[in-house]
């Protein structure tokens, strides 16, 4: 890993720890915690390890443009393993992990090179591995919310994670939520990651990061945990605790548009 990236470096480190916390979590589950649901529709925390498999295993066999339904690809992994122990499930997580990582420590990674996300959609490998460290993290959260067992709400798969959020928020202002061009919002979050950032549209209706000392017409505050949380489509606006200075109708827009998964 030594000629990679710093990019890439923090793609890799973000997976090892999301991937090596689900198979710390694994061992500690009950039977009752194996079967409890999550926020993921009709999936158990026993699905969401099948799906990670799946994700794994369409990695480690070189990520392959996905030729079906997207719902599919989704699923698939599921239902195959739904009457399978959940044993025998972390122990084929725990194997897949291994081939991983001696795929990953096996030479140069290339972030310009092209790949396919699972949706299809052309992109790098720097970008595909991003996008795995998030749905890794996003379903470390489902499974930690659903065991109540909190953690890793700051860890390197975060960070990726915050990342790829924050790299998004100009589409979902200007685009998403429609942020009339000429105007600025700003968002900041607090708890384990705080961030503070702003987004200003265009006359051309282009969202782009600006500084957050600028004029703004709406500030919105929430925790860390709700902002990622509503990338990632959980919960609902409801849920979350937001402090909004300046137009609350541009806010609460804004807030119905931040998810970014598909």
């Amino acid at each position: 890993m030594s000629s990679v990236t710093p990019s890439v470096y923090q793609a890799v480190v973000g997976w090892r720890h999301a991937m090596e916390s689900l198979l710390t979590l694994g061992p500690k589950l009950s039977d009752v915690q194996w079967g409890a649901p999550t926020e993921c529709p009709d999936w158990t925390v026993k699905d969401v390890y099948a799906h990670v498999i799946g994700g794994e295993r369409w990695m480690a066999g070189g990520h392959p443009r996905p030729t079906g339904d997207f719902a599919e690809w989704v699923s698939a992994p599921v239902a195959v393993r739904r009457d399978t122990p959940a044993a025998l499930v972390l122990e084929e997580l725990r194997r897949v992990y291994e081939q991983r990582r001696v795929q990953m420590d096996s030479g140069q990674i290339d972030p310009g090179a092209p790949a396919y996300l699972a949706t299809g959609q052309e992109t790098t490998l720097g970008r595909l591995l991003e996008m795995r460290v998030f749905d890794l993290w996003a379903h470390e959260q489902d499974v930690r919310r659903a065991v109540d067992m909190p953690g890793s709400l700051d860890s390197p798969a975060a960070a990726v994670a915050g990342k790829l959020c924050v790299a998004a928020l100009p589409r979902v202002v200007a685009k998403a939520a429609g942020v009339p061009p000429g105007t600025a919002v700003r968002l900041s979050t607090t708890g384990e990651v705080t961030m503070d950032v702003a987004v200003a549209v265009d006359a051309d209706g282009r969202g782009a990061l600006v500084s957050p000392d600028r004029s703004v017409a709406a500030h919105l505050t929430l925790s860390w945990e709700g902002y990622t949380r509503l990338c990632c489509g959980r919960g609902a606006r409801s849920d979350y605790e937001v402090k909004i200075i300046g137009d609350r109708t541009l806010a609460e827009k804004i807030l119905a548009h931040l998810t970014i998964t598909p």
